[in-house]
């Protein structure tokens, strides 16, 4: 059935159609014209017959010596005077005779087709008016020869009619398929162009079909150079939109997602969880299409911040949907926040010292005290309180530099153990005054790689005294050190108080400080552990916490050895 529809097979079936009913036609009309011509001829055949016997009747003139005439040698010849008959009746002669007689024929020319399973055609002539008694001449002619001539002309004709189809559909066949097949080439290539192989057609002719062949190679190297700028133009648009920090989202008027950047989606995807939230958004992206009024709002979501802008797309005064824009402002609201609290922490850091420096001071100066001990322990106090405040500001001054990235790392190849002999020298007194058992756990006595001496140096320096701050006499402390293959492993643990599980995920906060009952007194910046975290992540390092409450605090640290210082 699919070839039936194919271009060849229609022209074929047409051209075969139109030649056969041409030829059946012509053959039809031939032998309808070869039969009259045959007739024809015969009926003038007779009719020269017939006049050659009149004039030998009106010649003689007289009927009884008409025995002794040439008319005896006729065949096919009946001579009727007053209705006998002149000449000796043949079998076939009396039944042409009774033939005409029962069914009463007066025609000059008529044909007999069932007289003994032949046709007849039978002549008739009256002279009558020449004589005094009836004269009739009838003579007939057999068809038989005729038609059997008529049939196998018809034969013929039908034979060379259908040999004339075979050849022509052969013929038509091959010029079709001819013809055809650059069209079926170019209809293979529009669908290998479709699906976006562009490969031009050789040009066979100069005809109209070669005319078409180069005009679909030129609108096939042109839809190639119109897609490739199409393709590149949206692979630049798509790399825009993913470079983009910006979540781009584009719905329709019916509220439905058509097109989202990577930012958009994700953000999207997190908005769908909530299915209030996500039903307020798509509520106003729908009023934005209807109202076609752009719109800028805030949204917070959990513990994200979200700057969401609307706008309609609108041409030719339709709206075809609304574009929105998500910027996340979350790390803006947290230095907002970061800042609003420094401010408020720095507040707070130094009023306390400076009320109680101001408060001692005036309390010497003013002669309150007067006492020895007493005056001593209040400049005691005032040493502490001053250098808690210039801790502060040394804190505070490293946080800026590198925040700044003016604090510039010197890494480079030191010994770790030899590090670990100075700071254990440093806290030896107070581990000492705090009964407090300090281990070093290392499995090397020389463990060498890169790093900033000085820096690593106040990383140990703030997690071990966080350690002593936070334990009890009689506790241990132990610094554990290993060597891996491209990493340095090691960490500082205590058996203290522990840290609670709620502030476990905040305790590299800046200012973060726990419960002041924890300190027993010595109250830290909330710093410490910040700078830590900082100074190790600039180490390309990680720093992870393991506390307890109640059985310890272990800080593990790992470094690479080799620090790319580029």
């Amino acid at each position: 059935m699919r070839s039936l529809n194919s271009l060849v097979s229609k022209l074929w079936l047409t051209i075969i159609l139109m030649v056969t009913a041409v030829l059946i036609i012509l053959t039809l009309v031939l032998i309808f014209f070869f039969r009259s011509y045959v007739f024809n001829t015969t009926e003038t055949i007779l009719e020269e017959d017939i006049d050659r016997v009149e004039e030998m009747l009106l010649t003689e003139h007289d009927m009884g010596t008409l025995g002794n005439t040439s008319l005896l040698q006729e065949d096919n010849l009946i001579i009727l005077y007053d209705g006998e008959p002149l000449l000796p009746f043949s079998a076939l002669d009396e039944e042409i005779y009774n033939r005409m007689n029962t069914e009463n024929i007066t025609d000059e020319t008529l044909i007999i087709d069932d007289l003994y399973d032949s046709m007849y055609m039978i002549k008739t002539s009256s002279l009558t008016r020449y004589f005094e008694e009836d004269l009739h001449i009838i003579m007939y002619r057999d068809l038989d020869a005729v038609n059997q001539s008529i049939s196998g002309i018809t034969v013929i004709m039908f034979i060379t009619t259908g040999i004339l189809i075979i050849g022509t559909t052969i013929f038509a066949f091959l010029l079709l398929n001819r013809i055809t097949r650059p069209l079926i080439n170019l209809k293979t290539a529009a669908y290998n162009t479709s699906r976006g192989k562009y490969q031009p057609l050789e040009v066979r002719s100069r005809d109209e079909i070669g005319e078409l062949t180069l005009a679909f190679n030129k609108m096939n190297r042109d839809i190639k150079k119109n897609i490739e700028a199409v393709l590149h133009e949206k692979n630049l648009r798509e790399e825009i939109f993913s470079s983009m920090e910006e979540g781009v989202l584009y719905f329709d008027t019916d509220g439905e997602l058509i097109y989202s950047n990577a930012k958009g989606k994700s953000i999207y995807a997190a908005l769908s969880s909530n299915s209030h939230e996500k039903e307020m958004f798509i509520s106003n992206v729908l009023d934005i299409a209807e109202t076609k009024a752009s719109r800028i709002e805030r949204l917070n979501m959990l513990n994200s911040h979200y700057q969401v802008s609307y706008t309609a797309v609108v041409s030719d005064n339709r709206t075809y949907g609304t574009i929105v824009l998500i910027r996340d402002i979350t790390e803006l609201v947290k230095t907002e926040t970061m800042r609003s609290d420094f401010i408020a922490n720095v507040s707070h850091e130094l009023k306390t010292p400076m009320v109680m420096l101001s408060g001692y001071s005036e309390a010497i100066l003013d002669g309150i005290v007067t006492e020895p001990g007493e005056v001593k322990e209040m400049i005691k106090i005032i040493k502490d309180e001053s250098d808690r405040m210039n801790n502060l500001v040394n804190e505070l001054i490293t946080i800026a530099r590198m925040d700044s990235g003016s604090d510039l790392m010197n890494i480079e190849g030191n010994d770790f153990m030899y590090l670990l002999e100075d700071v254990g020298l440093k806290f030896k007194h107070a581990l000492n005054e705090k009964e407090i058992d300090f281990v070093i756990d290392a499995e090397k006595e020389s463990v060498y790689f890169d790093f900033d001496y000085g820096k690593i140096e106040q990383v140990l320096n703030n997690l071990i005294d966080n350690a002593i701050r936070y334990t009890e006499p009689g506790d241990k402390i132990t610094l554990k050190v290993r060597e891996e293959e491209d990493r340095v492993r090691f960490s500082i643990a205590d058996t203290g108080i522990g840290i609670k599980k709620e502030h476990q995920d905040r305790i590299f906060e800046r200012f973060y400080k726990v419960d002041e009952s924890r300190t027993r007194g010595k109250h830290g910046t909330g710093l410490g552990l910040y700078i830590v975290s900082s100074i190790i992540k600039r180490h390309e390092g990680t720093i992870d916490l393991h506390s307890e409450p109640g059985v310890g605090t272990t800080f593990e640290i790992m470094l690479p050895k080799n620090h790319n210082t580029d």
